[in-house]
């Protein structure tokens, strides 16, 4: 059963630090004490990375090297809300008196997944990033409930919660498909949909290829290490954008060892019924706002005739392919990404573009 809708509570923020400096250095790591949701497999507190004191211009300085144009170089505020019995981490971007645009990232990724679209986005967008459940800095769910009924039903509860106005949503993989199972069961609560490397039916050389990373190794005795996999991985991705990135996505345990921070659990889920592609099809077939379907050229996750027939689906959508990049597209070409994203906002006359 999806979890029902419930009381939500803004819980805490703090002033962004920068997260984790893009750059490595002799000691780069230090650890801190940090919370961690409790789960059976690893009950015990993690310990994070701590932020250097110019991380914020460092990530500016990323997105720059990669093409963007920042227009506000600052960086996004923590902050938790309390929804369905979890406490769930999400980044604020500011201008809360903009149209508000919620970033929601892919499987075994995290909310600074998104942290270039949103400097690029800030200043004509309330940029919300959330930390999906049983990922980032957000609570496992003590009961392994994971699916696109409860990450649904968490973005609905944040929505409510942070009294967003009819929000643009953009997905990417797991977070696309939850974008638009949320527009399909609200299709007059969305201002506007952007899914990225998702769809009701993935090509199964796709996910093959995603899932040679994630059902790798589940520790590793170094940092440095998970930065090599990475890279072996994506090579489109320069050394430093993906210490970035990994300090982000990775928690060293009390015994030194480094571990993902995602949920084990949520593997399982990715098989549920929540993942029926009939199921997906009927939602995607109810969405009504202007809609933007993203490929990465070089990805092989959505199939030619899958990306028609959604496309079929959703009246007067469009669909983008950016060059050079891969199933990751929005961080493998975040300027192409972002070109894409504001080509369509122009088209579809969504709130917020400049004249």
């Amino acid at each position: 059963m999806p979890i029902g809708a419930t009381p939500c509570t803004i819980a805490s923020f703090a002033p962004w630090t920068g997260g984790r400096d893009y750059h490595a250095s002799s000691s780069p790591l230090a650890q801190v004490p940090g919370r961690r949701p409790t789960s059976p497999a690893d009950p015990k507190p993690f310990r994070a990375t701590a932020a250097g004191p110019d991380a914020e211009a460092a990530v500016v300085r990323a997105a720059r090297a990669a093409g963007l144009h920042v227009v506000a170089p600052a960086g996004p505020e923590d902050r938790w809300v309390t929804v369905n019995g979890l406490r769930l981490h999400y980044l604020d971007w500011g201008n809360s008196q903009l149209p508000a645009l919620i970033f929601l990232h892919g499987f075994a990724q995290q909310a600074h997944s998104w942290d270039f679209a949103a400097l690029a986005l800030r200043h004509l967008f309330h940029c919300v990033s959330l930390d999906l459940r049983g990922h980032g800095d957000s609570d496992w769910s003590p009961r392994a409930e994971y699916g696109l009924d409860y990450y649904v039903s968490d973005v609905e509860a944040l929505v409510r919660a942070l009294a967003c106005d009819r929000p643009v949503v953009c997905g990417l993989s797991m977070g696309g498909r939850t974008a638009y199972a949320y527009a399909g069961r609200d299709p007059e609560g969305v201002r506007a949909l952007i899914v990225a490397e998702a769809a009701p039916e993935s090509h199964p050389a796709g996910r093959r290829a995603v899932s040679v990373f994630t059902a790798g190794p589940a520790e590793f005795d170094t940092f440095e290490a998970i930065v090599a996999r990475t890279l072996a991985y994506n090579p489109r991705r320069t050394p430093e954008q993906v210490r970035g990135s990994l300090r982000h996505s990775v928690r060293q345990r009390p015994d030194g060892k480094w571990a993902w921070k995602w949920d084990p659990a949520v593997r399982q889920s990715r098989t549920a019924s929540s993942y029926d592609p009939e199921a997906q099809w009927a939602a995607l077939s109810r969405v009504r706002c202007p809609t933007l379907f993203v490929l990465g050229a070089q990805s092989e996750m959505v199939a030619p005739e899958t990306l028609r027939r959604m496309v079929a689906s959703v009246p007067g959508s469009t669909a983008e392919t950016v060059e050079n990049a891969g199933h990751l597209v929005a961080g493998d070409n975040a300027a192409g990404f972002d070109a894409a994203v504001k080509r369509f906002f122009d088209r579809a006359g969504v709130p917020g573009m400049p004249e």
